[in-house]
């Protein structure tokens, strides 16, 4: 067992506080932090945490993480959640398949939540919120929306090589899900995500 295992083993053990640097680029990196409460041998599934609350999960590349992180500070942030209480309200209520990126999406829309995936690379920089649409062995497709809470009326694919983090069950996404709608008049645009290309939008007329 190599380092980064074993400390993912540790921390979801002892229920411990983490935060975990991951490579998602060429000379990128990205932080994440909170908890660990499930993982396979190919992604772990992290409660995140903000301003002292747990916030919403995350879904992270394991072959991704760089560095998972427990000193003075995290553990002060460890003491100050299981003081406020936010401990107890640390785990997973969903069963989600860990195997494979299309796995997980799958589970994610048997439970009827929209997600936010992320492309982080900066040769990418993709972002897209909405409901599952389907997936397949290589591309999930999302019904990405708008700020204004507008669906687009063709569904975004995204490429599983690309993806670098997928955020579910969150507050923000759980609460904008309730009001979005469908384009009724106006462009409507298309995004495609692939390994290696930036995020281009095509007009269907």
């Amino acid at each position: 067992m190599n380092k980064i295992a074993e400390k993912i083993e540790e921390h979801f053990k002892n229920k411990t506080y983490c935060k975990i640097t991951r490579k998602v680029g060429k000379d990128a990196v990205e932080m994440s932090s909170g908890y660990i409460v499930d993982y396979s041998d190919n992604f772990l599934l992290l409660h995140e945490t903000g301003d002292f609350l747990v916030v919403c999960y995350n879904v992270l590349p394991i072959n991704q993480i760089q560095k998972i992180r427990f000193n003075k500070w995290d553990k002060c942030q460890n003491k100050i959640m299981i003081l406020e209480g936010e401990i107890e309200k640390v785990g997973i209520k969903y069963k989600i398949d860990l195997n494979s990126w299309e796995t997980v999406f799958k589970s994610i829309k048997n439970h009827l939540l929209n997600v936010i995936v992320e492309c982080e690379s900066p040769d990418i920089a993709g972002f897209t919120i909405g409901p599952i649409v389907k997936t397949t062995k290589k591309y999930v497709y999302i019904q990405n929306f708008d700020p204004a809470g507008v669906l687009d009326e063709k569904p975004t694919s995204i490429d599983f090589e690309s993806v670098t983090k997928v955020k579910f069950d969150d507050r923000y996404i759980n609460i904008f899900s309730k009001y979005l709608r469908p384009k009724r008049s106006g462009k409507v645009y298309n995004y495609s995500i692939k390994k290696g290309e930036k995020l281009s939008a095509i007009r269907i007329k």
